[in-house]
Order: C-alpha cells, then sequence, then structure tokens
C-alpha cells in the first residue's frame, strides 16, 4: 500500500458539515466563532455542546433582537453595565467562553423534519441564575464537565507573549493565564 502524506494548514479553517441538534434542557455551550454577513446584517453564533456544533442567528436590523443578544453577551461573562450604550463589540475576543442557556429545539414532522415557521429557541442567562436554575431543574449531559478526551494543540513557542491590552472596555476577555 502507498503512503500518502500531505502537509496542510487548517489554520481559520471550520469543520465542514450541518449543525446538530440539541435536546430540550438547560445546557451550557463553548462559543467557537463568530460570522457576520452584511448583507442581511445577521450575526451567527456558533457554540458547541457534548460535540454538537449549533448555532444562534441574531438579526441585528430588527431592534427587538438587541435584547436577546445583549442576554448572549451577559452569558458570556460581559457584565450588563459595560452594555449600556453605543459600542463596537469584539466578537473575536468571546471564542472560547461559556454560554448557558435553556435550548427548545425547532418542531419536527413524523419524519424529523423541521416545521415550516418552526426554530430552535435559546433563552440565555448569566451564570448565577444558570446555576440557581439547574438546583431544581434537569441539566442536560452537556459533556463540558468530562475528560474523556483531551485536544493537544501544537507545541507553543516558549516565550508566548499575552496579547497587549488595546485599551477598550473588552480587555478583560484576554486570557489571564
Amino acid at each position: 500500500m502507498e503512503t500518502v502524506a500531505i502537509e496542510l494548514d487548517f489554520t481559520n479553517v471550520s469543520t465542514a458539515g450541518g449543525l446538530g441538534t440539541l435536546p430540550a434542557g438547560l445546557h451550557t455551550g463553548t462559543i467557537v466563532e463568530f460570522k457576520y454577513f452584511e448583507d442581511s446584517n445577521r450575526l451567527y453564533a456558533y457554540m458547541v455542546t457534548n460535540g454538537i456544533r449549533h448555532r444562534e442567528s441574531f438579526g441585528l436590523a430588527n431592534p427587538k433582537t438587541l435584547p436577546f443578544l445583549k442576554a448572549f453577551l451577559v452569558s458570556a461573562g460581559v457584565g450588563e453595565d459595560k452594555l449600556q450604550g453605543a459600542g463596537k463589540i469584539p466578537f473575536h475576543k468571546f471564542t472560547g467562553r461559556t454560554v448557558y442557556f435553556q435550548h427548545t429545539p425547532a418542531e419536527t414532522d413524523g419524519n424529523g423534519q423541521r416545521r415550516d415557521g418552526s426554530f430552535a429557541r435559546y433563552v440565555f442567562y448569566p451564570k448565577a441564575q444558570w446555576d440557581q436554575m439547574s438546583a431544581w431543574s434537569p441539566v442536560v449531559d452537556d459533556g463540558n464537565s468530562s475528560d474523556d478526551f483531551e485536544v493537544e494543540a501544537p507545541a507553543a513557542p516558549q516565550a508566548e507573549a499575552k496579547p497587549a491590552a488595546s485599551g477598550d472596555d473588552y480587555d478583560f476577555l484576554i486570557d489571564d493565564e
């Protein structure tokens, strides 16, 4: 058998494929990326819960969406006091953060296909509120507390510098190892 080895660079490349569906209930998710579509003014927040990649969509042209986006940001650790006016939000700094939410899947037909007009619903909570809710409601195992596997990153240079503070209100998102 011929041995084939090809050097490839997967930096900033997401896996192809669809999104998964979560069961109803309380969950946590790790934010993995954001995609913004300027033509429709829509922001997608991609998360992973128990190995399932899923997304929430925020239509930024609709002012009724902003309370939901604000709840998402508060759930990811932004103090509500930082979200009291206009400002540029550096979404890339939220990658790797955990969000806490109640999920209701879209309605499906007998074949498991999503019914027209039915969408998954996310309600994001600050961690303290989620903790209170989870004390009396079952939490769907999100897999984040398991050490079943570990992804090893390539070895980093010995003197890797911490990102410099930018002076904006979101510097607290820079890892403080």
